[in-house]
């Protein structure tokens, strides 16, 4: 049947229905009230007892969504909106991923699309330091969406706590996705059947989740192909396929959407055009797929496998091993130490007891270098104008009192790969995120300010206290070992340094530095004692 005629035999019910109601309720209006007083068309509705219902029988049959009747200059005016197709309504089903002992995950996948619409970390927060209290969450885009809309049997809410669930999702034309999470795992794995062997992410996922960061370098793509190899969004100008990888990431600095495919042992790769602020968009060409979608927790990411722990930079590889080392320290045999700044010190405690024998050789023989002074004065007197007669007397000299004039450095040389190493760790480990120690000392993951600079001077954003009391500290251990007078302008100019130079690092890292520097001069003036007492 045409529409004309759909709309004739409405308007011939809707006529009758009107004539049938005129004569049974009473009440017609007047033609000098309702056909010649002018007005406006609002002004000559049918009185309400006259509109026929929208849920009467006579408009559910009709094919209109929407029919208003009015009586204008002797005309009757249906105003009907023709019905289209119902749309089934959006269902979005909350997944509730649990670990050991809190939340992980909160999500929700929506029939549009199988599309995930939330995907919220409520273990971290957004912005740490910035006070509006919010977790987490991957929501730039939907993503993992399709151009369908699905139906499902699965309950409102799946809560992920003991056994692996699933999700199905299909359509009439047997198309399906497929979504199991597992317990304490920030991910899933996802199949498709009947779409094209491509799962991909869009672009501007991943949230900017840190004060004071340039956008423009904070979003990369990273993959594992052969060998591992990045690159920044504002660098990726087309689609490029990056070669057969065990896994493809875009990655923020501490947080990832990580795609590997689960049909082959490697697949191919591919990465898109996006913003140069914003989350690049990644492709894998496969139909099954493991997602992970959280944290760069170094534990979880070896776990994983795949080298995917290499997404936590601790650095070239002699100082990503210890960097190991120091991170596996912390977070296994003083486990129970929950503060990270606690942490830190033990950590330089354990180091200093470590290379105790060796710093105690190193520092006995700069003991004995000091005492030495005098006789070394003699021999620069009696040897001024021969050099080579000078070196001489003063190898003997230093064989005659066991001195090692070398031995002082050896100390700050071993400590250097532990610096380095750690400072990687304490730079990109996601438990450091946010991490406080006490008072005002609240993220020792960025550099600690007490006294804000604005605006910035030098680059610094403000002053920190514990990196004054380090250029303190070092001024005190360089002046009990400082053998020769004409070092002493170092002895001023090397603290002023590198407390400039502590104040732009992480306050975990000058924490450490400042504790290994109070344990160095405690160690060196027990030392002293000991030589002074055996001299005596």
């Amino acid at each position: 049947m045409s529409d004309q005629k759909r709309l004739l035999i409405a308007a011939v019910l809707m006529a009758a229905v009107l004539f049938v109601s005129w004569q049974f309720m009473g009440k017609t209006t007047s033609q000098n009230e309702s056909i010649n007083t002018p007005g406006t068309i609002e002004d000559q509705i049918i009185p309400e007892q006259t509109v026929i219902p929208e849920d009467s029988e006579v408009v559910k049959t009709l094919p209109f969504d929407t029919l208003s009747i009015k009586v204008y200059e002797d005309t009757l005016v249906i105003d009907a909106t023709e019905k289209g197709p119902e749309e089934p309504d959006e269902r979005l089903i909350t997944v509730i991923i649990r670990g050991k002992d809190e939340d992980l995950v909160y999500a929700e996948i929506s029939t549009y699309g199988g599309a995930i619409r939330n995907w919220e970390l409520p273990q971290f927060e957004d912005m740490p330091g910035g006070g509006e209290g919010r977790c987490i969450n991957f929501n730039g885009n939907s993503w993992l969406d399709r151009d369908v809309v699905f139906e499902t049997d699965s309950p409102d809410t799946l809560i992920v706590d003991e056994q692996p669930q699933t999700i199905v999702l299909f359509t009439e034309t047997e198309k399906e996705l497929r979504y199991t999470f597992t317990p304490d795992h920030y991910g899933f794995s996802i199949e498709a059947t009947g779409f094209d062997e491509m799962i991909s992410i869009p672009a501007g996922v991943l949230p900017v989740s840190e004060m004071n960061v340039n956008a423009s370098k904070y979003f990369k793509a990273q993959w594992n192909a052969e060998k591992i190899k990045d690159r920044k969004s504002g660098d990726i100008n087309e689609i490029e396929q990056v070669g057969n990888v065990r896994w493809i990431a875009a990655r923020s600095h501490y947080f990832a959407i990580i795609l590997m495919p689960e049909s082959y042992e490697r697949a191919y790769g591919y990465v898109l055009p996006s913003g140069p602020e914003e989350s690049p968009s990644i492709g894998i060409q496969d139909t099954r797929v493991n997602v992970f979608a959280g944290p760069l927790d170094y534990g979880r990411l070896r776990k994983l496998g795949g080298d995917t722990s290499r997404l936590v930079d601790f650095g070239w590889p002699f100082i990503r091993e210890i960097g190991r080392l120091l991170f596996w320290f912390c977070t296994n045999v003083i486990a129970s130490v929950s503060n990270w700044g606690i942490k830190i010190i033990v950590l330089a405690l354990a180091l200093k007891l470590v290379l105790l024998p060796l710093t105690d050789k190193s520092f006995k023989s700069m003991a004995k270098l000091k005492q030495v002074q005098p006789k070394m004065k003699v021999l620069q007197e009696k040897f001024k104008s021969d050099p080579k007669a000078l070196q001489t007397a003063m190898q003997k000299l230093y064989r005659e009192e066991g001195v090692n004039p070398l031995g002082g450095c050896l100390p700050m040389l071993m400590q250097m790969p532990v610096f380095f190493a750690l400072y990687r760790v304490l730079a990109n480990s996601v438990q450091l995120r946010g991490a406080p120690f006490m008072l005002w000392i609240q993220d020792l993951s960025h550099p600690e300010i007490l006294i804000k600079l604005q605006p910035p001077i030098l680059g610094l954003h403000g002053i920190g206290l514990l990196a004054v009391l380090m250029g303190v500290a070092m001024f005190f251990q360089q002046k009990m070992t400082m053998t020769d007078q004409k070092q002493k302008g170092m002895m001023y100019m090397m603290p002023i340094f590198m407390t400039f130079l502590f104040m732009r690092f992480p306050a975990g890292l000058t924490l450490y530095w400042f504790t290994n520097n109070l344990l160095t001069i405690a160690q060196q003036e027990m030392i002293k004692r000991k030589l002074e007492k055996a001299q005596a």
